[in-house]
């Protein structure tokens, strides 16, 4: 199924995307905040908003709306968070925009379960789900190691890495289908119907009906 196959790719890479900026953002927040203790409460207070704005803003934009919203915020946010501007004596506008990129990407992660899980068919559901994951795996590590460059570069190199890969974050679900108000696929075959692939469809039919053909003849033949 070439649907099939596209979108579990391009899922993974979504997975492996939102891993990293999630856990480069938990593992950089010492270089970005200002108090080491407020700055992790008040991360971990963005991300369970994040968490859970994850449904409702599923409701109000549908899935693919919704979270290519949410990543455009993300990536304002990278932007915001490069000039220098010291807002207060403990708030700086990096602190705040990183506040909302930390909340965003933990809306996006909330809503990838939702999307992967309803454009798989349920005879694979397991196996991609499971890819993914492993996806999402790959990219927490790499993610740790993203947040180390705020030690050994100028900030703004790692803001730049987050924004490029938000950037190929939302390229990667442009090309997926949207799951909003439709029935969720139980067989490839499904996935193929649901992306009004027709000329798929055609050659597996032609596909079916020579089988069934050359099986009755051979029965004929055997008899």
């Amino acid at each position: 199924s070439p649907t099939l196959r596209k979108e579990t790719i391009l899922g993974m890479i979504c997975w492996f995307i939102v891993a990293v900026l999630f856990y480069g953002f938990s593992f950089g927040w010492n270089n970005i905040s200002t108090e080491f203790y407020s700055g992790h409460m008040i991360a971990a207070t963005g991300k369970l908003i994040g968490f859970a704005a994850a449904i409702p803003a599923c409701n109000i934009f549908g899935r693919k709306k919704a979270i290519l919203v949410i990543l455009a915020i993300g990536l304002v946010s990278n932007f915001l968070a490069m000039p220098d501007v010291q807002l207060s004596q403990g708030w700086t506008l990096e602190y705040v925009a990183c506040l909302i990129g930390n909340l965003s990407c933990s809306t996006a992660f909330g809503i990838i379960y939702l999307y992967s899980g309803e454009l798989a068919p349920t005879t694979h559901r397991g196996m991609i789900m499971s890819l993914s994951s492993a996806s999402a795996r790959v990219g927490s590590y790499v993610g740790t190691y993203a947040g180390l460059l705020y030690a050994v570069a100028d900030r703004r190199v790692p803001l730049a890495v987050f924004a490029g890969l938000t950037c190929i974050f939302m390229l990667a679900v442009f090309f997926l289908s949207d799951p909003t108000g439709r029935r969720i696929p139980e067989t490839p075959r499904d996935v193929e119907v649901l992306s009004g692939n027709d000329g798929f469809l055609q050659i597996l039919d032609d596909t079916e009906k020579e089988e069934t053909t050359g099986k009755q003849d051979r029965v004929s033949l055997s008899v």
